[in-house]
């Protein structure tokens, strides 16, 4: 079971504590996915929904048929070629007409004949019957990736006016998502973390944010932790390549003018270098007994001593 299924269990099991917000939940998910469709087995016009969450779909068609009065038929679907199934509904009955105009799948002109423009549901200025809307066009059309992998949340219109609405509504509300074309279809997401645990609180789904938090956490110290390790072998392969360019340098001074070369001051760093190759520079300090700074200063005028030397000075 997917977590995008998890997420849309929990959403149907959200309590409805008005009967406005069940038909709002439907008019999203209606709006979402919903298309007219004759039966000829009925002799009527209806409405056609097609779903790969069964669950979901019989939670829809329960709270239309109680606020419409409407008559349902539902089956199942099976592909066996591509391995897939989906579950179809059909919304027929006296009250099909209101659904379809309450959800925003048409309007009536003045003798009675539908005028189909899509557009958003009338009462959505509400905090409640806004929430369940998106819960029911989420339920239609969404999507959250598991979190253990990425985050990353989105729903996918075959409208691009409807999905900018949607897009709008949301950044309303501090929700700022994004839109993109995926063939001929639009496609408003969210990959920022915050944004998917705004989103997924703002329609009611407590647990599933706790998840998505929980698993960007656990990512986060993994990453610093990782920084952490890159930083340390990066800083201890830098250290060694200087330790070995300052015991070549040291080795050629000896070699080709002898340590007189070098000062007692000079000499007392050159003689704990060759004695501690793994040592990095504030071990080296410690060592002696002396600053940072001083130490790395007469490693450089060593460097220097060996550099005149290669340059034949």
């Amino acid at each position: 079971m997917s977590f995008s299924s998890d997420v849309k269990d929990e959403l149907t099991e959200v309590r409805l504590r008005r009967e406005s917000d069940g038909q709002k939940l439907v008019e999203g998910y209606t709006l979402a996915s919903a298309s007219l469709k004759y039966s000829r087995e009925h002799r009527t016009w209806g409405l056609h929904y097609v779903s790969e969450n069964a669950v979901c779909l019989g939670f829809v068609a329960k709270l239309a048929c109680k606020a419409y009065e409407l008559e349902q038929e539902m089956w199942l679907n099976v592909h066996e070629r591509l391995n897939a199934r989906n579950t179809e509904l059909l919304l027929y009955g006296k009250g099909i007409d209101a659904l379809g105009a309450d959800s925003g799948l048409w309007s009536f002109d003045e003798e009675g004949g539908r005028v189909f423009e899509l557009r958003l549901p009338d009462g959505l200025e509400s905090e409640h019957g806004l929430r369940a809307f998106m819960r029911g066009v989420f339920l239609a059309c969404g999507t959250v990736s598991d979190p253990a992998r990425s985050c990353h949340a989105e729903m996918v219109f075959k409208s691009e006016h409807i999905a900018s609405e949607v897009a709008r509504l949301l950044t309303e509300r501090d929700i700022p998502p994004k839109i993109t074309k995926r063939k001929n279809l639009f496609v408003v997401y969210m990959k920022n973390g915050d944004t998917v645990e705004d989103f997924l609180t703002f329609m009611g789904a407590g647990e599933a944010m706790l998840a998505v938090r929980e698993h960007r956490m656990i990512r986060e110290v993994k990453n610093n932790s990782n920084r952490e390790i890159n930083c340390f072998f990066a800083n201890a392969e830098k250290a060694a390549k200087a330790s070995a360019q300052q015991i070549e340098d040291i080795k050629l001074i000896v070699s080709e003018v002898g340590t007189d070369a070098l000062s007692e001051e000079l000499y007392a760093v050159a003689e704990a270098r060759m004695a501690n190759p793994e040592f990095t520079l504030s071990q080296l300090a410690g060592y002696l007994g002396l600053g940072k700074s001083a130490v790395n200063y007469r490693l450089k005028r060593i460097a220097a001593i060996a550099e005149e030397i290669r340059s034949g000075k």
